[in-house]
C-alpha cells in the first residue's frame, strides 16, 4: 500500500485568543448533534499554502496532493467520506450516521474500496489522524492542527486484512480499528427539502429556507440551489456544525455577486473561521437582481457551495 498521504486545510485567519475560545465552546457544545454523511461524491483533496502542506493540481480523475516529503496521491471522486471530530479524550464519530456520536468508532470498510477520511478540530489542542497495518506501517495521514473548527483529510483504500488508526499525540487515547466490512450507503444525492426548500411568505415577500449541512449531506447546502424575486429571504439553518454561510467575496474565490449588491455573511469582518451553532438561523433579504454564488468558508474547496437567483 505504501505511505499514501494527503491534506487538506481550511484555516483562513489568525485567532486570538478569545475568537479562539468562542469557537471551541459553539464545536463541543454542539458535536453531539452532528448528522451523518454517506458517500460523498465529487469531494477534491486541497490545501492552503499555510506551510503544513502541499500542493493540489485538478484532473479528470480527481485532485492529486503533493505532501511536504513529496508523497504524491490521487483522491478519486468516488472516494466515500467518513468524519471524525478530534478531542484529546478520543476521536468522536461525526458522519456517517452509523458512527455518529461513537468514541473511537470501528469503521466497517469494504477491502479495496477508496476513502476519504476528514476530521475537525473539536479543542484546540494538536491532533494528526494517521492509519497503520498490522505490521506498523502507515497507509494514510493526515498533516497536524491545533485550531478549533480546522479540518483536515486523507484518502486512502481500506486494506484487505485491516488496520488501525490513531493520533499521532495522543495514542492511547484517540484510537480505533478499521476492520473490512459493509462499508456505507450513499446518501449525498438525497435531499430533505422541497425544490426551493420550502418557506413561508410575509407582506415583505417570500421567505425561503436553505438547511446548512443536514442529515446525511454534512457538506453540502439543501438545496444547493434556489430561485427568488427581489424582496424575498433567504433563511439559513445550521443542522450540523462547523459551517457558516459567507458570500464575501475575500472568503473564497468561489463567491461571486452582482454588481452593486450587498455582501453577506453569518460572521462580522473577515472573521470567517466563525461557525454557526446548530440550530442557529442566518437570514438575508435579496435587493438587487442577479445570481449569487455563496459558499461554507471552512468547507468552499469542498464542495459546499450554494446559489441563489434572485429575478426581477
Amino acid at each position: 500500500m505504501g505511505g499514501e498521504t494527503a491534506s487538506e486545510t481550511t484555516d483562513e485567519n489568525e485567532e486570538t485568543a478569545t475568537d479562539s475560545r468562542r469557537t471551541f465552546l459553539r464545536v463541543m457544545g454542539a458535536a453531539s448533534a452532528l448528522a451523518g454523511v454517506g458517500g460523498l461524491a465529487g469531494a477534491q483533496e486541497t490545501t492552503t499554502g499555510d506551510g503544513e502542506s502541499g500542493t493540489t493540481t485538478e484532473s479528470d480523475g480527481g485532485a492529486t496532493t503533493t505532501a511536504p516529503d513529496d508523497v504524491t496521491t490521487t483522491a478519486r471522486d468516488d472516494a466515500t467520506t467518513v468524519v471524525l471530530g478530534g478531542r484529546v479524550s478520543e476521536w468522536v464519530g461525526l458522519a456517517p450516521e452509523p458512527i455518529h456520536g461513537e468514541p473511537n468508532p470501528t469503521l466497517g470498510l469494504r477491502p479495496g474500496e477508496r476513502y476519504r477520511l476528514v476530521w475537525i478540530n473539536l479543542d484546540g489542542e494538536r491532533h494528526e489522524w494517521l492509519l497503520e497495518d498490522g505490521d506498523g506501517n502507515t497507509v494514510s495521514q493526515t498533516e497536524a492542527t491545533d485550531r478549533v473548527g480546522a479540518t483536515r483529510s486523507t484518502a486512502f483504500e481500506m486494506p484487505d486484512a485491516g488496520a488501525d488508526y490513531r493520533c499521532e499525540y495522543h495514542p492511547e487515547r484517540m484510537r480505533g480499528s478499521v476492520e473490512p466490512g459493509e462499508g456505507f450507503e450513499t446518501t449525498a444525492g438525497e435531499t430533505t427539502a422541497g425544490e426551493n426548500g420550502g418557506g413561508t411568505t410575509t407582506d415583505a415577500g417570500e421567505v425561503v429556507d436553505v438547511a446548512v449541512g443536514p442529515e446525511g449531506q454534512y457538506l453540502k447546502f439543501v438545496p444547493e440551489e434556489v430561485e427568488i424575486s427581489l424582496g424575498d429571504t433567504v433563511r439559513w439553518t445550521a443542522e450540523s456544525e462547523g459551517h457558516n454561510v459567507t458570500a464575501k467575496p475575500e472568503a473564497a474565490t468561489q463567491v461571486d455577486i452582482p454588481d452593486g449588491a450587498e455582501p453577506f455573511a453569518t460572521y462580522e469582518g473577515n472573521r470567517s473561521f466563525m461557525v454557526l451553532q446548530v440550530g442557529e438561523t442566518f437570514e438575508h433579504t435579496f435587493t438587487v437582481p442577479g445570481e449569487y454564488v455563496y459558499v461554507c468558508a471552512p468547507h468552499a474547496d469542498q464542495g459546499m457551495i450554494g446559489r441563489v437567483v434572485v429575478s426581477e
